[in-house]
C-alpha cells in the first residue's frame, strides 16, 4: 500500500514539475512492438506510424513493399501499474492510389485529469525510394479545478528513405508549428523534437533499429536534451517474435514478444523506469486488405 502511495506521489509531482520548469519530452508509448524496441523506430512501417514517422505510412511490413492494405490498430498501456492511469490509442490506415490517409486518437487519463488528441496525417511516395509525411494534430486537456479545458494545433513531418528492402532511414520533426497553450498558471511548453535513424535487416530474423533524438526545450528554463535508442527484433519461431531495447538519457530497458496471425499482429511489452517501475503494454493491429500478388 505505501509503495503504490509512494509510486502515485511520485508520478503526480513529475506532472507538475514538468509544467512549471522545463520542458520535457512528451512522447506518448504507442504500440506494443514500437515500445519493445525502445521507441526506436522511426525508420520502420506499421499501423502506429502515424504517432511516430507519417512517412512510413507508405510502406507495407513487408520490406519495400508499397502500403495498399487498410489497416487499424489498437493500443493500451497502463503507466508505472498506477491504478485508475491509463492510456489508450486508436490508428487507422487508409491508402489511395496517390496518398495515404491515417487517423490516430489517443486518450490518457488519471483521476479527475485528462489529455486527448486527434490526428488526421497524409503521407506520399515522392520517389520509389522516399516518402515524406505531415500530421495535423489537436491536442486537448482538461482542467479539474476549473472545469475547463485548453488546446493546441500542432504539425509533425518526416521523411523516409528505403535505400534497399534490408536497409532505411528516417527523419522527423515534431511540434514544427505549434498554437500557444496556457493555464491560469501555467504556460505549456511543446518541445520540438528531432529524431533521426535507421533500420536494418541483418537476415531474414534479425532486425536491428537506433535512433538519435534532439529536443529543443521551450520551458522556464532554456536548455537541450539528447538521447539515443536501440532496438532488436528476432524471429525464434515461425511468426513469432522476440524483442528488446534500451535508452541513454534517461536510462530504460525494453523488453517484449508479439506474434503474427494471418493478417493480425497481437503484441506485448514491458517499459522499466529506473524509480517508478514497470509499464506494460499492449496492442493488437490488422490489415483488412492485402496488396494484389
Amino acid at each position: 500500500m505505501h509503495t503504490k502511495n509512494f509510486k502515485n506521489g511520485l508520478f503526480i509531482c513529475f506532472i507538475f514539475l514538468s509544467l512549471d520548469g522545463p520542458a520535457v519530452e512528451r512522447v506518448t508509448v504507442i504500440g506494443a512492438r514500437e515500445a519493445s524496441l525502445s521507441l526506436a523506430v522511426i525508420s520502420q512501417p506499421g499501423s502506429f506510424s502515424i504517432f511516430h514517422n507519417q512517412a512510413f505510412l507508405t510502406l507495407d511490413q513487408t520490406p519495400g513493399v508499397a502500403n495498399q492494405s487498410i489497416s487499424a490498430g489498437v493500443s493500451l498501456r497502463q503507466p508505472f501499474l498506477i491504478n485508475g492511469y491509463n492510456e489508450s490509442a486508436l490508428a487507422v490506415v487508409i491508402p489511395t492510389h496517390d496518398i495515404v490517409f491515417a487517423v490516430g486518437i489517443t486518450h490518457s487519463g488519471i483521476g479527475n485529469y485528462s489529455e486527448s488528441s486527434f490526428g488526421l496525417a497524409l503521407a506520399k511516395r515522392l520517389t520509389r525510394k522516399l516518402s515524406a509525411g505531415l500530421l495535423f494534430n489537436y491536442f486537448t486537456f482538461n482542467l479539474p479545478e476549473s472545469g475547463t479545458s485548453r488546446g493546441s494545433f500542432q504539425l509533425d513531418g518526416g521523411l523516409g528513405y528505403q535505400y534497399s528492402e534490408f536497409l532505411s532511414f528516417g527523419l522527423h520533426l515534431r511540434n514544427i508549428i505549434v498554437t500557444p497553450c496556457s493555464t491560469f498558471q501555467y504556460e505549456i511548453a511543446f518541445p520540438m523534437l528531432l529524431r533521426a535513424g535507421t533500420s536494418c535487416l541483418l537476415t531474414e530474423k534479425i532486425l536491428l533499429s537506433a535512433e538519435a533524438v534532439y529536443q529543443t526545450n521551450t520551458g522556464a528554463e532554456k536548455g537541450s536534451g539528447f538521447n539515443i535508442r536501440f532496438g532488436m527484433e528476432y524471429l525464434i519461431l515461425e511468426n513469432f517474435f522476440l524483442r528488446g531495447g534500451m535508452s541513454v538519457t534517461p536510462f530504460q530497458h525494453t523488453v517484449g514478444f508479439g506474434y503474427r496471425w494471418k493478417s493480425c499482429q497481437l503484441d506485448f511489452a514491458l517499459v522499466h523506469h529506473e524509480f517508478l517501475g514497470y509499464t506494460p503494454i499492449f496492442s493488437l493491429s490488422c490489415n483488412f486488405t492485402h496488396p494484389p500478388h
